[in-house]
């Protein structure tokens, strides 16, 4: 039994309808592994869950980043909010540690470049960002009229 297979026995048998299932060091405590194991399991599932011809029962998605993650079982509404919601708070942060100070810096060093810097800075924090918070969060699906 691979992995995934043996994770998703436990969601079956612990978590048949989905719900919070904790950090992965509180889902190894609970399983009896440890919690480097407990990561494998978990990306594992991901991976099987993400395949074309997935046959994963659950879906599996975190709330929070690192080691702090919780992570979620399910397939509610509530779930694909969570999803778009935690997707937003990646793209954000990505932004913010990484690409933000990065091209800030290219300004710092080659005011030539600055002008153009702070367009995409602002253009990215003003405008990118809150079109894809509304993408993933704020929008609601209306279901087509039946015919």
């Amino acid at each position: 039994m691979t992995r995934w297979e043996q994770f998703e026995v436990w969601l079956f048998e612990n978590h048949p309808n989905g719900g919070v299932l904790g950090s992965s060091r509180d889902i190894a405590a609970l399983i009896g592994i440890d919690r480097e194991e407990m990561s494998g399991w978990i990306g594992s599932y991901l991976t099987a869950q993400r395949a074309q011809s997935s046959r994963t029962l659950f879906v599996l998605h975190r709330e929070g980043r690192t080691s702090n993650a919780v992570w979620h079982s399910g397939v509610r509404t509530a779930d694909v909010r969570g999803i778009g919601g935690q997707y937003f708070d990646d793209v954000r942060q990505k932004f913010l540690r990484a690409v933000e100070p990065d091209i800030r810096r290219i300004a710092v060093r080659n005011p030539r470049a600055a002008r153009q810097c702070e367009v995409i800075v602002s253009a990215v924090s003003e405008g990118a960002m809150k079109v894809l918070q509304a993408a993933v969060g704020g929008m609601e699906y209306d279901e087509p009229p039946e015919v």
